[in-house]
């Protein structure tokens, strides 16, 4: 089954995607418990502190967001936003007319320096979302591209940016990003230097989608792409009883047990990570780190 007919039974949040601000698409988050970016954010600042200590200062991070909408990824891995933090603002704070909520913004963003010291770049099919989330200060750089059209091709200021960045990031946008995107962008991630350490790759995926041909696309381009074992990170509840039973059922259909994970009325994904395959085992040990830190802080899900 394609991903088009899956998505076709989750909920559509369409509409909020394209708005001027943020306001409409944050709080359609807050209202489904939407969470992955904040889960995924202790693996993606781990994988960021790996190549600044393996590179030092000679390549410095810079952040792919394959699927970045309003940047949000950003907000969270570079400027340690919480969730939390951004629903109060955008709720109470940020005005909605659009030059004063992206002024608004970066006052808010630069009151303290980024926790995270890197460059993001973001990837978006929605243009108002990119030309917000970079004239607020979220991303260093944006582009407004739909790769999921076959005839849309990266320009040559998009294969510029790509082969400057050593980190890709992509949390809850594969099923919708598909292995039409990442082998439009994979053949010249990180080549501005091929020599040293990354790039690097973190993504989630929903467990109601099979991998498979998104997997075979990163191997396709020399990075060996896999899930890290027991570790499952819960997205957003389901937005009523039909898209439940569907997904419930498309997870099954994949062989995997549901009981206690995706049946506590949450989608959960895998973290699957890349690398070349000599620097794949560095970062695969990092990442087993960090989830035995967090599952010490009880901070996330264990599967055992």
């Amino acid at each position: 089954m394609s991903y088009d007919e899956q998505n076709a039974s989750k909920a559509n949040f369409n509409n909020v995607y394209t708005a001027p601000t943020p306001h409409s698409y944050i709080s359609m988050m807050a209202r489904h418990g939407y969470e992955i970016g904040e889960q995924a954010r202790p693996y993606c600042t781990a994988a960021a502190e790996l190549l600044r200590e393996k590179n030092g200062n000679i390549w410095p991070v810079q952040m792919l967001d394959v699927g970045c909408s309003y940047a949000i990824g950003s907000a969270f891995v570079k400027f340690g936003c919480s969730f939390d933090e951004m629903v109060a603002f955008y709720a109470s704070r940020a005005p909605q007319e659009y030059e004063k909520c992206c002024e608004v913004t970066r006052m808010w963003l630069n009151i303290t320096p980024p926790v995270c010291d890197m460059r993001t770049v973001g990837l978006d099919s929605s243009g108002p979302a990119i030309q917000f989330a970079t004239e607020a200060g979220m991303l260093d750089y944006g582009i407004a591209r739909n790769y999921e059209d076959p005839k849309i091709q990266p320009t040559e200021q998009d294969v510029s940016w790509f082969q400057s960045c050593n980190l890709l990031m992509s949390t809850g946008a594969i099923g919708y990003v598909t292995q039409e995107t990442m082998n439009k962008v994979l053949p010249d991630l990180g080549k501005d230097h091929p020599t040293n350490f990354g790039p690097l790759i973190v993504t989630t995926i929903l467990r109601m989608f099979d991998p498979t041909d998104v997997a075979e696309a990163f191997r396709q381009h020399g990075f060996r792409y896999e899930a890290v074992p027991g570790i499952l990170l819960p997205q957003r509840r389901f937005a009523d009883e039909k898209e439940e039973l569907e997904v419930l059922s498309y997870v099954r259909d994949r062989g995997l047990n549901v009981e206690g994970i995706e049946d506590q009325g949450k989608h959960f994904a895998e973290l699957f990570i890349g690398a070349r395959e000599e620097q794949f085992d560095a970062l695969k040990n990092r990442m087993i780190e960090v989830h035995e830190k967090l599952a010490e802080e009880e901070a996330c899900y264990i599967v055992r």
